[in-house]
C-alpha cells in the first residue's frame, strides 16, 4: 500500500539521518529508534535497509552504546526517559518559535511599508512606483525559489543545526538593516537598498525553512503529514501575526520599532537553539546521501507538476493580499492599518489551524487528493467573497471581507498541506523506493513552488489592483482558481478509479 510505503520511507530516513537519536544523552536514543517496525505490523518483519547505506551507517555505531552494527537492528531502550521527552519538547517549541518569527519577518512590513516607500517616490500615484513597491515585497520569496532547492541539497552536508543558526542570525541582521530605511530620502538609493536586503533575506529564509522542516520530520518520523502540517501552521501563524504586530507597533511607537522587536525575538531564540541543538552530528558521508534521482526524473511525473502548480497558485493569492488589501480597506471603508493587519491575521490563523488538522487526518487515512480538492473549492469561495465580486448581490462590508479571508486561509492550509503527501505517494507508486535519493529534491521543489507563487503575488496584485480595481482583480483570481479546481478534481477522480482497479 502507498500509505505503508510512505511511512516506511520516512521512518527509514529518520533512522539513517536523525541527529537526536545520536546525542550525548543516551536517554533520547530510543525516541527515534523505536520505529524499527511499522506501527500496526505484526509479522515481526524488519525494514530492509539498502546495502549502499550500511557502510556509512557503521561510522555511527560508536554512538549507539554497544548496539548491533547493522543499521536496522538498534537496541530498544530499557526504559523511557522523562528528561529525553522534555528535551524534545523544548527543541520542538524553540524550532516552532523560529519558524513563526521567520515567517513574521517576511510579512511584518505588510501594513505600513508600502505607504512609507511611496512617500519617497517622486510619482507616488504612478503605476511604476506601485510596481516597484510590489517588487520589494516579492523579491525575497522569488529568491527562495532558487535558493530552496540548493539549500535542500546542501542540508545533509551542512547539518540542520548549522543551517538553522546561520540563516536565523542573517534574518535578524536583515531586520535591523530595514529599521534604518526610513532615513534614506533618495528614491533610487532607497529602492536599490531595499531590494538588496530583501534578496539576502530570501536566501536566508529558504535555508531556514528547509532546516526547520527537517527537524520537525525528525521529531515525528511516523507522522509526516502532521509534521508537514505543523511546519506550515507555524509559518502561517507567523504570516498572520506579522501584519497585526507590525501595524500595531508602527502606529503606537513608530517605523523602526517593529523591526527592533522582530530582530530581538529571533536573535534571542537563535541563541537558545544554538545551545539546545546537538552539534552537527546529522552530517553524514556524502556517499550515503548521494542522490540517485535528479530534478528532471521527478518532474517528468504529471502529478508532481499538478501539485507544484497548485502550490504556486495558492501562494499567488496569499501574496496578492499583501500590497492590495490594506489600501482597499482604507479607501473603501476608511479603516486604519491595524484593521488590515487584523484581517490578514484571521487569514493566517485559519491557515495555521487547518494545516495540522488535515495533516493529522491524512496520517490516519484521509485521502490527500480529497483534502486538496476541498481546499481549492474554499479558495475559490474566498476569492469571490473578499471584494465581493462585482456580479455577486452582496454589499461591501468588513464582516464579509474578514469571513472571506478566513475561508481563504482555511482552504489554502488544506491544499498546501496535502501537496507533500501527494508527491511522496506519487513517487512511491512510480518506483522511487529510497527516500535518501529523493527527499532533498522534493523538499527543494516543494518550497520553490511556494516561494515563487508568494513572490509573484505582490507584483501581480499591485498591477491588477491599479488597472482593474481590487474587487475585479480578486474575482478574476477566483475564476482562474475555479478552472484549476476542476482540473484537479477530474485528475483526482481518475487517479482513485485507477488505484481501485489495480
Amino acid at each position: 500500500m502507498a500509505e505503508y510505503g510512505l511511512l516506511e520511507a520516512w521512518g527509514y530516513r529518520v533512522r539513517t539521518t536523525s541527529w537526536w537519536s545520536r546525542t550525548a544523552d543516551s536517554s533520547i536514543t530510543g525516541c527515534v529508534e523505536n520505529d524499527q517496525l511499522i506501527e500496526g505490523e505484526t509479522s515481526g518483519k524488519e525494514r530492509q535497509i539498502p546495502d549502499s547505506c550500511c557502510k556509512d551507517d557503521e561510522e555511527l555505531d560508536d554512538l549507539s552504546d554497544g548496539s548491533s552494527t547493522t543499521p536496522h537492528s538498534a537496541t530498544k531502550p530499557e526504559h523511557s526517559s522523562v528528561s529525553g521527552k522534555a528535551y524534545r519538547v523544548v527543541i520542538f517549541l524553540c524550532t516552532a518559535l523560529n519558524a513563526t518569527i521567520v515567517a513574521a519577518a517576511i510579512s511584518l512590513m505588510m501594513p505600513f511599508f508600502a505607504k512609507v516607500a511611496l512617500q519617497k517616490s517622486p510619482n507616488a500615484d504612478g503605476l511604476a512606483a506601485h510596481a516597484a513597491v510590489g517588487c520589494i515585497f516579492s523579491i525575497a520569496t522569488l529568491v527562495e525559489f532558487i535558493a530552496a532547492p540548493i539549500a535542500a541539497k546542501e542540508l545533509p552536508k551542512a547539518g540542520s543545526k548549522l543551517m538553522l543558526i546561520l540563516s536565523a542570525t542573517t534574518i535578524s541582521a536583515v531586520l535591523l538593516l530595514f529599521s534604518f530605511m526610513d532615513k534614506i530620502d533618495n528614491w533610487v538609493a532607497f529602492l536599490v537598498l531595499c531590494l538588496s536586503i530583501r534578496f539576502v533575506q530570501g536566501i536566508a529564509t529558504a535555508a531556514n525553512y528547509v532546516s526547520a522542516f527537517s527537524i520537525f520530520l525528525g521529531i515525528m518520523p511516523q507522522s509526516p503529514g502532521t509534521a508537514n502540517g505543523l511546519c506550515r501552521a507555524f509559518n502561517g501563524f507567523g504570516y498572520a501575526v506579522g501584519p497585526a504586530l507590525g501595524g500595531f507597533l508602527y502606529e503606537s511607537a513608530g517605523y523602526p520599532v517593529p523591526f527592533y522587536v522582530g530582530s530581538g525575538l529571533l536573535f534571542s531564540n537563535t541563541v537558545i537553539l544554538s545551545v539546545l541543538l546537538p552539534s552537527a552530528e546529522d552530517r553524514l558521508s556524502t556517499n550515503a546521501l548521494a542522490p540517485e534521482v535528479s530534478f528532471s526524473s521527478i518532474l517528468r511525473l504529471p502529478w508532481v507538476w499538478l501539485v507544484l502548480i497548485t502550490c504556486f497558485l495558492i501562494n499567488v493569492k496569499l501574496g496578492f493580499m499583501e500590497p492590495t488589501y490594506p489600501p482597499y480597506l482604507h479607501d473603501y471603508f476608511g479603516y486604519s492599518i491595524s484593521f488590515a493587519g487584523l484581517g490578514l491575521f484571521l487569514n493566517g490563523v485559519f491557515f495555521g489551524v487547518s494545516s495540522p488538522v488535515v495533516g493529522y487526518c491524512m496520517d490516519r487515512g484521509l485521502s490527500p487528493h480529497l483534502a486538496q480538492t476541498v481546499g481549492l473549492v474554499l479558495v475559490v469561495i474566498g476569492c469571490q467573497l473578499i471584494g465581493p465580486a462585482p456580479f455577486l448581490p452582496f454589499y461591501k462590508s468588513l464582516g464579509l471581507s474578514f469571513f472571506a479571508l478566513s475561508v481563504l486561509g482555511a482552504g489554502s492550509g488544506l491544499a498546501i498541506t496535502a501537496a507533500s503527501p501527494i508527491i511522496f505517494q506519487t513517487l512511491e507508486e512510480n518506483g522511487f523506493k529510497n527516500p535518501i535519493a529523493y527527499r532533498a529534491v522534493v523538499a527543494g521543489l516543494y518550497q520553490a513552488s511556494l516561494s515563487v507563487g508568494y513572490g509573484t503575488g505582490p507584483i501581480l496584485g499591485s498591477t491588477m489592483a491599479a488597472v482593474l480595481g481590487f474587487r475585479t482583480a480578486t474575482s478574476l483570481l477566483g475564476a482562474v482558481s475555479l478552472g484549476w479546481t476542476v482540473v484537479i478534481a477530474v485528475c483526482s477522480l481518475l487517479h482513485c478509479l485507477r488505484a481501485r482497479s489495480q
